[in-house]
């Protein structure tokens, strides 16, 4: 709902530090266009730009200060139980003065101290400073919803909501990490701690960060690969309407994205029986054929009888649209669907500020099918390992794997992966392949996160899934469409779901359609009989099959995609080439422009959408630098 920025530590000279604040902050307008506030102190500093969702009035500005209680907060958020803890807090004889979440939030803390956060449910990134005990804490949410960044800087802590923000602070500086930017390129996004700036750091899901004059301390407070079993025992479709419902709490209308897939339509169904205002839904129209899935959502729309609006969307991706969108967010565009989200995103905000998704789904019911079947792989794999090479080699093409026996690690990561490490080396500077020392700190920490996530192939993707992937996609989401003043919630990450789907068996949510299936794609390959041979997110199909029309409950995954082999070859896509292959090119300190050429040369004879995600990732990181140098 806002973006927040700050400081803590020792500051001497108020006046400096005002004006200091007004720089970082302003970067964070588009995140709070209804208003802003400051504080500045003796022991911390912070600032806040506000969306105003919950309890609009100017009494809820920020940052919030409880004089009484000695706390003082700048929260981005939306915690959906509020209510609930506000009547807690009443009986324990807590007074307010507001209707908002933000003061809900500051009483918890002075009630049960930073351990109030475990009775949150919502969205949040926060800094709470108590002035009894000077101590102060960053904390976000549990699957880091909301953004929050951080560095060291004149004996404190600065932060805020985009590094961007932070890089106008005295000192600290933007120089990049050449670990950060090969992430990006290989993953889309900057996994752990690290950000794409080498003294910046971005503070982890489910984590807090205690700061004293003596110390800072991190410590992990929810985490999905250490849940117990006595979690919610309400049925998976209780929880799901539950958190739709809670996410429906807010003092102006709220909206849907409704793009004709499983998701969102299960999103919409359930919108139309928790609501009492039925929702209005939106759906992005792009002019290709073979991506356009409005009739499916016109069908679910018509079927729940909710108002539902078609925005039509350029099929090819402008430049300026990219640039607008990287100024805004500082950072460069990964996935391929940004610049339409934030495109449709701008026509939700002209009536809405509130717009409900249903990213997460995937990564909690199992729909990436082509590579949560690794263990399928690894089986077959073993079998042909015994084989002659004279068959075993042929074999092993046939189906897609490689041509010698495969880590279960390495496997992981070619199907993961957008920029294969050794592609990517192939292109880049000698300067830069010497910084990333071969990449070997990135791998490092993907072999870790990876083999930390639990006992078996099955467990492992799943939680490196939830602990990494939808993080990052989440912040993506939440930055895209903040940089239209638009709020995104997301009620599938509800952590009751998430605790509940990775309690389930592997067989609940992806299963073979018929009896003789396995056999079937024993022989082809994943990217052949994925969704073909095989049914994702069987869960939530089976839960809502006779709810939603059977063409969406049958149909394939197609996500909100953009047709990226043709662009990277026709006329749309010349103004982004031109960028990196003509004048002199930012990329040029790490990618060679040579290598480059000739790599897209070879490429663009027989082009495909991985060839066109990775040439979408070149060009939107050469955006990225131009806009840093500006």
């Amino acid at each position: 709902m806002c973006g927040i920025c700050g400081f803590i530590g020792r500051i001497t000279d108020k006046s400096v530090t005002e004006r200091n604040l007004a720089r970082c902050v302003q970067r964070l307008a588009h995140r709070g266009p209804d208003a802003s506030g400051s504080c500045v102190t003796s022991s911390f500093a912070f600032a806040h730009r506000r969306l105003s969702i919950v309890d609009p009035d100017a009494r809820s500005n920020q940052p919030f200060l409880d004089d009484e209680l000695g706390l003082a907060v700048t929260y981005n958020g939306e915690i959906y139980n509020y209510r609930d803890l506000r009547r807690d807090l009443l009986r324990l004889g807590y007074r307010f003065r507001t209707e908002s979440d933000t003061e809900v939030l500051c009483k918890a803390f002075a009630c049960w101290g930073i351990d109030s956060v475990k009775r949150l449910r919502g969205m949040f990134a926060f800094a709470i400073h108590d002035q009894k005990t000077g101590t102060a804490f960053l904390v976000r949410d549990r699957l880091g919803i909301k953004p929050l960044y951080y560095a060291s800087a004149d004996n404190g802590i600065v932060f805020a909501s985009q590094p961007s923000a932070i890089l106008h602070w005295p000192r600290v500086r933007s120089k990049l990490d050449p670990v950060g930017l090969s992430s990006f390129l290989s993953y889309r996004a900057v996994f752990g701690e690290r950000s794409l700036f080498a003294d910046v750091q971005k503070l982890q899901p489910g984590t807090w960060l205690k700061i004293t004059a003596q110390s800072h301390e991190h410590t992990r407070w929810w985490d999905p690969a250490r849940l117990d079993d006595s979690g919610d025992c309400s049925s998976l479709e209780t929880l799901i309407g539950s958190a739709v419902k809670e996410h429906l709490a807010a003092n102006t209308p709220v909206a849907a994205l409704l793009s004709g897939g499983l998701d969102s339509s299960v999103l919409a169904f359930e919108l139309s029986r928790q609501s009492s205002q039925k929702p209005t839904c939106f759906t992005g129209v792009v002019c290709d054929d073979e991506y356009d899935e409005s009739p499916y959502a016109v069908e679910v729309a018509k079927s729940l009888k909710l108002a539902h609006v078609l925005v039509r969307l350029p099929g090819a991706t402008s430049l300026d649209v990219v640039k607008r969108l990287t100024a805004l967010r500082g950072h460069p565009v990964g996935m391929h669907n940004e610049a339409a989200m934030y495109l449709l995103a701008l026509a939700v905000g002209h009536s809405h500020k509130v717009l409900l998704t249903g990213e997460g789904a995937d990564e909690i019911f199992l729909g990436y099918s082509r590579i949560f079947r690794l263990s399928f792989d690894l089986r077959r794999q073993a079998v042909l390992a015994a084989l002659p090479d004279v068959i075993g080699r042929p074999a092993r093409r046939h189906i897609g794997l490689p041509k010698f026996k495969a880590s279960e690690f390495d496997l992981f990561l070619a199907r993961y992966t957008y920029f294969p490490q050794a592609e990517k080396l192939q292109l880049g500077t000698p300067t830069w392949r010497k910084e990333i020392v071969h990449d070997a700190d990135l791998i490092d920490w993907m072999n870790s996160a990876y083999h930390s996530g639990g006992a078996t192939p099955v467990e492992r993707i799943r939680q490196f899934f939830v602990r990494h992937h939808l993080p990052a996609l989440l912040e993506m989401v939440d930055n895209t469409t903040m940089a239209a003043g638009v709020e995104s919630r997301v009620p599938f990450t509800d952590h009751r779901i998430i605790a509940l789907a990775l309690r389930m068996p592997f067989s609940e949510h992806l299963r073979w359609k018929h009896a003789f299936a396995p056999f079937q794609a024993a022989f082809t390959s994943i990217e052949k009989f994925s969704e073909t041979l095989d049914v994702s997110k069987a869960a939530l199909r089976t839960l809502y099959r006779d709810r939603i029309p059977a063409s969406v409950i049958t149909r394939k995954k197609l996500g909100f995609p953009l047709p990226l082999g043709k662009w990277a070859t026709d006329q749309s896509s010349a103004p982004f080439r031109d960028l990196i292959f003509k004048d002199c090119p930012a990329i040029a300190d790490y990618l060679d422009v040579g290598a480059l050429r000739r790599w897209y040369a070879r490429h663009s004879q027989a082009p495909n959408d991985r060839f066109g995600k990775q040439l979408w990732l070149i060009c939107n990181l050469e955006v990225f630098l131009r806009e840093l140098s500006s």
